[in-house]
């Protein structure tokens, strides 16, 4: 099986899951089920992701992974999975660490995730939430225009006309910011730690222009 075949390994949630618990191994990270339920938190919070890839899918792909540790099928595994994994898994044995991870993800009780403000934003999880917003506005404060403004309409008129899905994935991020936090300061103090760029005022701002560039330019 060539390795383009199994990007899933490193690239999809399987490997995103293995990051994630190999992080929480490093002196002063996020534990281990704080991250889980991040995890979680992300998997089903997007009604898109959630039919995708929903936690009890991921955990059946797990034990199938696990199943397979130490024969010639988990061999012909690409190199950063099986490096990932036995990092992960630090001294226990890979597949029974699959496997405890698999049944973490399968209990029911993992869906009763803590909000934004319980369990903040991890910089893995506001990375792959707001990629997109978290892009254009780094770009609109990189000081690389006169203004914010400029910034703006260059921003968004770069790929017009054919803007449309691109702006709509970029209003729908800063939209659902606005609603995940109540006010200003929520918004400002989740991100303040992983994307210091981020800001209520910011995000409103881009928002306002992307309605703005819809009403007159389309």
């Amino acid at each position: 099986m060539t390795s383009k075949h199994q990007d899933f390994l490193t690239s999809s949630a399987v490997g995103l899951l293995l990051r994630v618990a190999l992080a929480s191994r490093n002196p002063g990270a996020a534990p281990l089920e704080d991250e889980l339920q991040r995890m979680a938190r992300f998997l089903l919070d997007s009604r898109a992701t959630a039919a995708a890839m929903p936690p009890d899918a991921l955990a059946s792909l797990l034990d199938l992974l696990a199943d397979e540790v130490g024969t010639k099928a988990f061999e012909d595994r690409p190199a950063r999975y099986r490096r990932d994994l036995a990092r992960a898994a630090g001294d226990e044995p890979p597949a029974e660490f699959l496997h405890a991870l698999a049944a973490i993800m399968r209990d029911p009780r993992l869906r009763l995730y803590p909000d934004m403000t319980e369990l903040p934003l991890s910089g893995w999880e506001a990375g792959a939430r707001f990629s997109l917003s978290s892009a254009v506005i780094s770009s609109m404060v990189s000081g690389e225009y006169d203004s914010v403004a400029e910034a703006v309409d260059e921003i968004l008129t770069s790929e017009h006309p054919d803007c449309h899905e691109r702006l709509g994935d970029l209003a729908g991020e800063l939209q659902r910011l606005l609603y995940l936090f109540r006010t200003p300061a929520e918004l400002d103090a989740a991100f303040a730690h992983v994307m210091p760029h981020m800001t209520e005022a910011r995000v409103r701002y881009l928002l306002d222009a992307v309605h703005a560039h819809f009403a007159e330019q389309h």
